[in-house]
């Protein structure tokens, strides 16, 4: 039902300057940050775009490492993904509501994960995650009340 993919996993060579490339690492705090990245050609972009393209409103988590962290992408800027799941938006589905899912399935994403030092979780994991479907008003009732809830502890 969800369309889920994942940048590359092969590195790519770093420049000066280029696109920036997104891992585990930029994810933070439902946020992109950019302060530490590091950029690939606009070729090599190219070619890891062609399958996982970012747009305003999809949403990125981290697959290797910190498993999770969740962040609902809000910018327009051109970027790659690498290591990283990549959930597209979809007409019928609240994004913040997703995102607020995967925040929640972390413990069950981490126990799905494989690897020793480094725990990674597979697209084919990722997609047999079993995904509730409220109506998308609920949905968005749902994200309202979760939003309250949050202003109230944090």
């Amino acid at each position: 039902m969800l369309d889920v993919r994942d940048g590359t996993h092969d590195t790519p060579k770093y420049v000066s300057e280029g696109v920036p490339l997104i891992t585990a690492k930029n994810l933070r705090n439902g946020e992109i940050d950019f302060s530490n990245i590091k950029y690939i050609s606009e070729n090599d972009a190219i070619k890891i775009n062609e399958r996982s393209q970012v747009s305003e409103g999809d949403v990125l988590f981290a697959m290797i490492g910190t498993i999770g962290n969740p962040v609902l992408v809000r910018t327009r800027n051109n970027f790659s993904i690498k290591n990283v799941a990549l959930l597209k938006q979809i007409a019928f589905l609240n994004m913040n509501f997703v995102c607020q899912y995967i925040l929640g399935s972390t413990k069950l994403l981490m126990k799905n994960a494989s690897g020793g030092n480094q725990k990674f979780i597979s697209l084919k994991k990722i997609n047999k995650l079993p995904f509730p479907l409220p109506p998308l008003s609920e949905q968005s009732r749902i994200v309202s009340k979760l939003e309250q809830l949050f202003t109230l502890i944090g």
